[in-house]
């Protein structure tokens, strides 16, 4: 299972790429022989509060059925990040 992540913000680590990467390995494992390959992309976005907001999707191809997206958005990057990968297990 190929993992890759994008990032368009700038305070994004290593550390945070690792979490994401274990995260995603953990919450998927069951599915992993059928994954052909996960994109993460984590970007600011403008929020309702006129605020930037953190905005996370996930994409998860698949060797014989059709992708799924999962997108979110948050103020707090941590729980963007949990929340788009709770969705997609």
């Amino acid at each position: 299972m190929k993992i890759n992540i994008r990032n368009n913000l700038v305070e994004l680590d290593q550390t945070i790429a690792a979490h994401i990467e274990r995260r995603l390995r953990l919450a998927l494992s069951k599915m992993e022989s059928n994954i052909s390959s996960i994109t993460f992309i984590i970007a600011d976005v403008v929020g309702r509060n006129g605020k930037l907001d953190k905005y996370c999707s996930l994409t998860i191809s698949f060797y014989r059925i059709s992708d799924i997206v999962v997108e979110e958005t948050q103020t707090d990057l941590h729980f963007a990040i949990d929340r788009v990968i709770q969705k997609a297990s």
